[in-house]
């Protein structure tokens, strides 16, 4: 579940990722690097991925180690503590297995959304759309407590 969601996320943020040695995405993994020792999650291949999108207020972590920060979210955050705060939580969700939770609960859901979208040939901006819906959006108020 993790890679193929990885993969769908890189591809529908293509062209907003910022690069490994921007600026951003290296203190966001300056970030990650202090929290990793904290984290107990096997076989974790740890990777950053900064999204330009000021209008954008989210951070997710995928199963496998996959962290995805929207620039949106910094001027929140403030600094590196309040970001280390958000990818704390954002990584606990993984640890609990939120998100295999709420993929096994949507997957009925997500066999729709293609069936539709390869009967009405939606646009990869309607695709974007949904995948922000599937996998950005906040964990239900039950995995949030």
């Amino acid at each position: 579940m993790g890679e193929e969601s990885y993969r769908e996320v890189l591809n529908a943020e293509r062209g907003k990722i910022l690069p490994h040695n921007h600026p951003l995405t290296r203190m966001v993994d300056g970030v990650l690097q202090r929290l990793i020792p904290q984290v107990d999650i096997e076989g974790a291949d740890w990777k950053v991925h900064v999204i330009k999108d000021d209008g954008m207020v989210n951070a997710f972590v995928l199963p496998g180690g996959k962290v995805f920060v929207y620039t949106g979210i910094l001027p929140i955050c403030k600094d590196e503590d309040g970001l280390a705060a958000v990818l704390g939580h954002e990584i606990a969700h993984v640890v609990a297995h939120h998100p295999a939770e709420r993929m096994s609960n949507s997957f009925i859901t997500l066999g729709a959304v293609f069936a539709i979208s390869f009967l009405f040939d939606v646009s990869g901006q309607f695709s974007s759309f949904l995948l922000n819906l599937m996998y950005s959006l906040p964990n239900s108020r039950t995995q949030e407590v």
